[in-house]
Parts: C-alpha cells; sequence; structure tokens
C-alpha cells in the first residue's frame, strides 16, 4: 500500500524536488490492516530500522490485454540485512526515506524491550518472572515473544495492583506534546486484566502516570493513547527532563488473578510536519506467515514496491 505522503513524495521525486537517494526500510510487529485510502502516517508498533543496501527493478508480464497485447507490472525492490543480533517476529514493513529536513530530538523511540528482568524490580527488591523463546533440538524456534528472545511477566493477585519499576538513565520527555503517544505491545494471558498502568518517576512521589484499559481477548495486545492522558495525570511536581524510573503495574479483576507479559515501550512523535519524510509504503503479513527472525544469523530482507502504471 502506498500512502497518501508516499504518492506525494515520488510524484515529487520524479519531478527532480525530492532526494530519493537513500532508503529506510522499518520493521514493526503489529498485524493492522493498511488503510485502504493510504492514511496510515507510520508502522502500528515499529521496532526497528536499517537503510536498504540495494535497489532493483522488477518488470513482469502478468497476462495479455483482449487484442493479445502484453500485459506488465512494474515495481522496485529494496534489499536489506537484518543483523544477527536483531531477534523478533516481523509483521509489517514501512519503507521511508533516509534524509529529513530538519532534526527533531523528540523523535519516535522504543523506550523498553522488557528483555531483562534484572532491570525491574518491586518495592520488595523482587524481580519479576522470565518468560523466554524456546528451541528444540532439531532448531525450531517458538517465539512467545514478538521483540527479543524474553519477556518480563507480571502477576497480580485477584483485585490487587503488581508494580516494578525500572532504574535508567535519566529521560526527557518535555519536548513530546500532548497529541504525540504512548504505545505499549504485551501479551494478555487471562480474562482477569482491568488495566495497565505505565509510570514515569522523576522521584518517588513525583510521577505522570497513563492507564490502558484491558484489550478484549487474550494474546498479543497493542494499546495506544495520546500523551495527553500522561501529562494530565500528575501525581506530585514531577520533571519532565528527568524522569529515573519508568513503572509498569498489572491490576486484576475480582475474578481471579492475572498474568501480563510486556514486549516493547514505544513513544510515538506525531505532530512533527516534515514536508520530504514520512512512511511512504507499508505493508503486512497475513496472519501465520510472519517473518520468524531468530537472533544468531542474518536475513535478506526484500521489500517490492509495485507502481500502479
Amino acid at each position: 500500500m502506498i500512502t497518501k505522503f508516499g504518492k506525494r513524495f515520488l510524484t515529487n521525486y520524479l519531478a527532480g524536488n525530492s532526494n530519493f537517494s537513500q532508503k529506510d526500510l522499518a520493521f514493526g510487529i503489529s498485524s493492522a490492516t493498511p488503510n485502504v485510502n493510504g492514511d496510515d502516517t507510520k508502522l502500528g508498533f515499529e521496532v526497528y530500522r536499517i537503510a536498504a543496501n540495494l535497489s532493483s527493478v522488477d518488470i513482469t508480464q502478468t497476462g495479455v490485454d483482449g487484442g493479445g497485447n502484453p500485459i506488465y507490472s512494474y515495481s522496485v525492490v529494496y534489499r536489506t540485512t537484518l543483523p544477527q543480533s536483531f531477534s523478533g517476529v516481523i509483521s509489517e514493513i514501512g519503507l521511508y526515506p533516509g534524509t529529513r529536513a530538519s532534526i527533531n530530538n523528540f523523535d519516535s523511540k522504543l523506550l523498553s524491550t522488557f528483555d531483562d528482568p534484572f532491570l525491574w524490580q518491586d518495592s520488595n527488591g523482587a524481580h519479576p518472572s522470565l518468560q523466554a523463546n524456546t528451541v528444540d533440538a532439531s532448531g525450531n524456534y517458538t517465539f512467545l515473544s514478538k521483540l527479543g528472545e524474553n519477556m518480563i511477566g507480571i502477576t497480580a493477585d485477584q483485585s490487587s495492583t503488581k508494580e516494578y519499576k525500572s532504574i535508567q538513565a535519566a529521560l526527557d520527555i518535555s519536548g513530546y506534546s500532548i497529541n504525540d503517544s504512548l504505545s505499549i505491545a504485551y501479551k494478555k494471558a487471562d480474562a482477569n486484566l482491568s488495566n495497565i498502568v505505565v509510570k514515569f518517576y522523576s522521584s518517588d512521589n513525583d510521577y505522570y502516570s497513563i492507564t490502558f484499559s484491558a484489550a478484549s481477548g487474550t494474546g498479543d495486545k497493542i494499546g495506544s493513547l495520546t500523551l495527553n492522558n500522561l501529562f494530565d495525570n500528575p501525581t506530585g511536581t514531577p520533571d519532565p527532563t528527568s524522569i529515573t524510573r519508568i513503572g509498569v503495574s498489572v491490576t486484576a479483576t475480582s475474578g481471579g488473578s492475572t498474568t501480563v507479559y510486556f514486549d516493547a515501550l514505544r513513544v510515538n512523535d506525531e505532530d512533527t510536519f516534515d514536508p520530504v519524510y514520512g512512511l511512504i509504503s507499508r505493508s503486512v503479513y497475513t496472519t501465520g506467515n510472519e517473518l520468524i527472525k531468530p537472533s544468531g544469523r542474518p536475513v535478506d530482507v526484500e521489500y517490492k514496491l509495485t507502481l500502479g502504471f
């Protein structure tokens, strides 16, 4: 799917008004269907981005018309290599320009991948459980996480809340606006989850909090909320320029205890306008056919952009 921005960008490129010598391929874990009107402005949940290192042309005859004349499809193929250090279950890929017209210090970025339980602790100093991917003797991988090799698991008893906090280098969120958003990817293990709360602490008593209501059903979920839900909920007087810890809490319903496994936390810059930068194209794998990328070996990826002429 070529986005509305992509159509404008490619038209400007053909007119010589845009630079497209560098291209980036972005990889994500959302399976949300691309908007048929081309209104997508970003991946559903981006987790990795890398430059395309090769471009080629694919012109293929797809049939003949009523007069027996050949009909062709015209495509551009972009290639890159996912490094051996990256692992995940990729369900979406996007094409971006490799250059921008402006520099943004408060860009979209991953805040946590929840892959190390020892970076998180509760009020008693205990760490959350570890949910790790497995590989059998034949080398077949079972991916429980969408990103990385591990997930942390948080269990809350019936009608109670359990929180773990991560100690990190100071994070400055002051440059994000109420129109930007926060997204969290998690695996819901049961039907007893009431909500998930993410907190940004500048001290023990000063923090912002944002509440994600439980998605229906079980399995892999992605929740997204605009940051007005965060900045409008301060406790004490938090300093947005010096966030020193991120807290994640799980609350169970009265129906029983609940367990949630966490994949990734991401902040999305939604309101920065760059006339020559944006999502050109987005493609989503069909369910069950996702790109499974274990760590330990590189994988070449080719992205075909079919042009409508």
